[in-house]
């Protein structure tokens, strides 16, 4: 038990980018514990902590900090990524405020578990803080494959980000519980719920010896895939422009294959990914598909953000005429559930390698490049987390309420 909080077992989740903390986050939060993001609290500071922005704008320049105050978090990324020294220079800056943040969501939770996601967990200080030290592993290519499909990189580039953070091996050395996810999600299941039953009770002292928790192999069962809560249905209607034999629909285990190699054709062949990995993407976000007939012709991956915005970061479209048969009756189904949500804006990340018909279909539906300069306050730190690199911005503001 925590000597801090001794009513509470802690734990402390880790690991390298793109092995599938957020996966095992979100098992943790189903399994009713208390689940807090070292990360989202950096953000959250570095766009509300008036002390901290401006502490870090003396260290690193007034670049870093935009007219509103708040911090342009890839300004300091290429300022502090490319130099370790200016790295732990901006963590000896943030960890302190973090761990003040930390330990005051856990004194106000009434939760009996509480789960705490760390990139730098161990080198940061807050392993002290917890029972148990959690890590999620995976094979260096399947990181990059993640990274690929899931955040819009490029080969190179999610190369760079997973070789600039130690080996992997560093951080499964000093685990209590290491979960591995480069199987199947039904595996990464089993792991986690072996490591929940044997989490100590609160109250209790921790067990004497470390337990490791391996992948084993398992029925490749995937009909469990945890699902999205802005996603309306199921099944979805069309709008009246589009085919009458076009189905729109959240994408579905079972879709897999056809997706795999949807994704492969619209790139040229240019993406290749394992099953397991668009499994895990499945359960990461939500992901929108055009059938007609028994054809898949297009997938869009979109996710929400509070009620302020939605992005859309992945279009697939194949053939690529597709985008404009299908593509205005999955945008109509996103924009439906976004503004269900009541959300303000709708952002599209497009790739320079964009297809024709799928600008056609963004400036067809409403949407208008936007700079920095159109963003709002409470819009800039989405943009600053979900846009990836060598994008362009496009939007589609629903609601006019919010002052800048």
């Amino acid at each position: 038990m925590s000597k801090e909080w001794p009513d509470k077992t802690l734990v402390g989740l880790t690991g390298n980018i793109a092995t599938g903390k957020s996966t095992v986050m979100r098992m943790a939060a189903d399994a009713g514990a208390l689940t807090i993001d070292a990360d989202k609290i950096v953000h959250q500071l570095l766009d509300g902590d008036g002390e901290l922005q401006a502490a870090v704008a003396a260290a690193f320049g007034p670049a870093v900090r935009r007219a509103n105050g708040t911090i342009d978090r890839t300004a300091l990324a290429d300022i502090v990524f490319s130099n370790p020294e200016r790295l732990r220079e901006l963590e000896r800056l943030v960890h302190p405020a973090v761990r003040r943040q930390i330990r005051k969501q856990i004194d106000d939770s009434d939760a009996t578990v509480v789960f705490v996601e760390a990139i730098k967990l161990l080198e940061g200080g807050l392993a002290e803080l917890v029972d148990q030290v959690w890590v999620t592993r995976t094979q260096r290519r399947t990181q990059i494959e993640r990274l690929m499909v899931c955040r819009g990189m490029d080969a190179e580039t999610a190369a760079m980000r997973v070789n600039a953070q130690p080996p992997q091996e560093a951080k499964v050395a000093r685990a209590d519980v290491v979960i591995d996810t480069d199987g199947t999600m039904e595996s990464t299941r089993e792991q986690f719920a072996i490591a929940w039953e044997r989490l100590p009770a609160p109250g209790t002292a921790a067990p004497p010896e470390r337990q490791t928790s391996t992948s084993r192999p398992v029925a490749a069962t995937v009909e469990a895939i945890p699902q999205k809560p802005q996603a309306r249905a199921e099944t979805m209607a069309v709008t009246p422009a589009s085919p009458p034999d076009l189905l729109v629909r959240r994408a579905r285990p079972s879709d897999v294959a056809a997706v795999l190699l949807l994704m492969q054709r619209a790139t040229g062949g240019a993406l290749q990914m394992k099953r397991a990995d668009l499994l895990l993407a499945l359960s990461e976000r939500s992901y929108l598909i055009a059938q007609e007939g028994t054809e898949i012709n297009m997938v869009v991956g979109w996710s929400t953000h509070s009620t302020t915005a939605v992005a859309i970061d992945q279009v697939y479209a194949y053939p690529p005429e597709a985008a404009l048969s299908s593509g205005p009756a999955v945008l109509a189904e996103i924009e439906a559930s976004a503004r269900e949500l009541i959300c303000e804006v709708i952002f599209a990340y497009l790739p320079p390698d964009a297809s024709p018909p799928v600008r056609q279909l963004f400036e067809q539906s409403g949407y208008r490049p936007m700079s920095s300069r159109d963003l709002r306050r409470a819009w800039a730190p989405v943009v600053s987390e979900t846009q990836p690199a060598s994008t362009a911005l496009w939007g589609k503001i629903l609601r006019d309420v919010r002052i800048r």
